[in-house]
Parts: structure tokens; C-alpha cells; sequence
């Protein structure tokens, strides 16, 4: 066992030792805030807001896009928001309809799914519509699983992923590399936003 370290005590203002002492043991105890890796990085200043517009029963795949753009949040390029960020005791339509109306982009996460939701289709993609028709937001269909999309409102609109000589595909049809297309055409698609809002 190594010996105890020893103090030279001679002339020392013991008051002033003891509150070092104590102060020092309380900086330990606190918290760094450096360290605190769970704390959501604040926007930053010029990043563009991204409207997730999908049905429930699609969520797993609305939850793997998500990460897939995590690093476009984290370089302050999009802020991403959907309705499972609704907090307790808030109106539901309410929030949505604040978000929705004030989104930079809107997702379209297409599938069967999506097209069968009565408020997916009527509500959120006619007010969608309204607002990439008058040039205030941009919506981009991805299409998660084959349907019959083509002939929908926005079936004129370039949908991602896009499979090299195939244009676009469903993500359930491809391998791991559909989520990498999106992230990157969502990308590009933000960086255009961002350079038009820039210049005018």
C-alpha cells in the first residue's frame, strides 16, 4: 500500500485550505456541461425547417429516415419536426398546422399507407399543395413502399430515392443504400433552398 501524500501545513491559513478544499469537492460533484451529451444542440441560425407528413403505420421507416438525416440537423442545415414531438397537454391540430404552415420542406413519406389516411391526403397534402404552389415551401415525395402514386396531385413532383437509370424507387425495394440516396437528394434540395433565400 502506497503511503498517504503529505501536507506541509506550516503557515498555511487553514480557513482559506478548508474552503479550497470545499470548493473543489463541490466543482467535482457538479455536473460539466461539456459532458452532457443528451442536451439537442440548438438550431442554428439559417437552418430551414423539415415537416415530416406520413401515416402511423409507416413510423418505423419515418423513425430510419430520420436518423439517416440526423447529420443535416447536426451541421445546422435542417431542423426536422413531426407529430410525435407534440408535447403533453398540447392540441394536437394546433401544432401541427403551426408546423406544417411554417416548414421550409415537407416530406410526403409515400405508401399505401399514406394514401389511404383520410387526414394525410385531405388535410396535410391539400395545405402542403397550397403552399409549394405559391412558392413558400418545397415538397418532396419519398417513396417508401410501391403504390399507385403517379396519378396523385403530386405525382408530377421529382420523388426520391432515385435509383440510377430506373428514377425513383420505393425504399422497401431496394437494399440499405435508399435512405443514403434520400439524405443526399434532400441535400441538395436544401442547399438550393438556402443559396435561393441568400440571393433574394
Amino acid at each position: 500500500m502506497s503511503d498517504a501524500p503529505k501536507f506541509d501545513l506550516r503557515g498555511a491559513n487553514i480557513g482559506n485550505l478548508a474552503e479550497t478544499v470545499q470548493g473543489n469537492q463541490i466543482a467535482h460533484m457538479q455536473p460539466s456541461a461539456k459532458s452532457s451529451s443528451n442536451v439537442s444542440p440548438s438550431p442554428q441560425p439559417g437552418s430551414l425547417t423539415l415537416f415530416y407528413s406520413y401515416a402511423h403505420a409507416d413510423e418505423t421507416l419515418r423513425d430510419e429516415l430520420d436518423k439517416h438525416l440526423k447529420l443535416l440537423q447536426h451541421q445546422g442545415i435542417i431542423t426536422a419536426w413531426h407529430n410525435r414531438d407534440i408535447t403533453a397537454g398540447t392540441e394536437r391540430a394546433t401544432a401541427i398546422d403551426a408546423h406544417l404552415n411554417t416548414a421550409d420542406i415537407i416530406l410526403l413519406l409515400i405508401s399505401a399507407n399514406f394514401l389511404a389516411s383520410d387526414y394525410c391526403y385531405e388535410t396535410e397534402l391539400t395545405r402542403a399543395l397550397d403552399r409549394h404552389t405559391q412558392g413558400k415551401a418545397r415538397i418532396i415525395p419519398i417513396l417508401l413502399k410501391p403504390c399507385d402514386w403517379e396519378s396523385a396531385p403530386f405525382g408530377k413532383l421529382q420523388a426520391l430515392p432515385i435509383a440510377h437509370g430506373a428514377g425513383a424507387k420505393a425504399v422497401t425495394t431496394w437494399n440499405n443504400q435508399a435512405f443514403l440516396a434520400i439524405a443526399q437528394g434532400i441535400r441538395k434540395a436544401a442547399e438550393e433552398i438556402r443559396q435561393k433565400k441568400t440571393s433574394s
